[in-house]
């Protein structure tokens, strides 16, 4: 009857409720740990701060630079983001309308099925040759790099299911390639692109691995390199790592915020593409 709960409906409200529990607690932890003194973290490790320690977030932000890192962390993650998705746009419109070639989209994605520890060292080798190992520009071509295959693979599907009639129209109309390209297969294609750039923002802004082994020089360094290095041998104080960590996360809750709508539409586009 309506008005009444039906027992699915219950169940798939129980299930979304503890999805959303296990997945939120652990920010949660970090928050209220980030108020606390590391003796009151082993003491009481899942209770409330007793008396919140603010100053947490004003020490690590003085003792751990964290504006420096802070703006290296966007510096490589914007960089990455701005070109991945210029390369793998054009390339995908290649691949999707222009040579409509299988083969290459399976060399792409081969990309895919090839893990980053196994090609590291030829990767830093590689890069120590050129001579950018230990810069800036270092960084942000390995992110372009490990990130470029994985876009491709997304793109390619989205545009080939762009209606080719489209473009016939704009060539009558008197439009080149590369007008047809901007003018109406990127505007078409936004749901595409913040799928891309939604999963290329967060591989690059959650990387460690390939930062620790890329840059060390301490002005190059990113925020996760910062949080990792908090940490010594023998002793850490997790009051400042949890606030360090709170840091590095507020960003990512910010820009979810303001593009949520984006991202969740293009999160679910390529699921509904015929």
């Amino acid at each position: 009857m309506k008005g009444r709960w039906k027992p699915f409906t219950v169940l798939r409200y129980a299930v979304l409720i503890v999805t959303a529990v296990l997945t939120l607690y652990p920010l949660f932890w970090i928050g209220i740990c980030s108020l606390k003194s590391s003796e009151e973290i082993y003491g009481s490790p899942f209770g409330l701060p007793k008396n919140p320690e603010w100053e947490n977030y004003a020490e690590s932000w003085l003792a751990a630079d964290i504006p420096v890192h802070l703006l290296n962390s966007i510096l490589y993650a914007s960089a990455a983001l701005a070109v991945v998705v210029v390369l793998s746009s054009m390339s995908a419109y290649i691949i999707a309308k222009v040579w409509k070639n299988k083969g290459i989209y399976n060399y792409y994605s081969l990309g895919i099925m090839i893990p980053i520890n196994a090609i590291i060292i030829p990767f830093i080798l590689i890069f120590r040759k050129v001579g950018i190992l230990n810069t800036r520009a270092g960084i942000i071509l390995a992110f372009i790099v490990t990130n470029l295959a994985f876009s491709i693979f997304i793109l390619v599907p989205f545009m080939a299911g762009l209606p080719d009639e489209l473009e016939d129209a704009a060539r009558i109309d008197g439009c080149s390639r590369l007008m047809t390209f901007v003018k109406i297969v990127l505007p078409l294609s936004k749901a595409g692109l913040s799928t891309v750039g939604t999963f290329v923002l967060i591989n690059c802004w959650n990387d460690l691995f390939l930062s620790l082994l890329i840059v060390s020089k301490q002005t190059l360094i990113t925020l996760n390199q910062v949080c990792y290095n908090m940490k010594s041998q023998y002793a850490a104080d997790y009051g400042l790592i949890t606030a360090t960590v709170m840091i590095m996360v507020i960003p990512v809750i910010i820009c979810y915020a303001l593009f949520q709508k984006q991202i969740v539409k293009g999160m679910t586009a390529g699921s509904v593409k015929g």
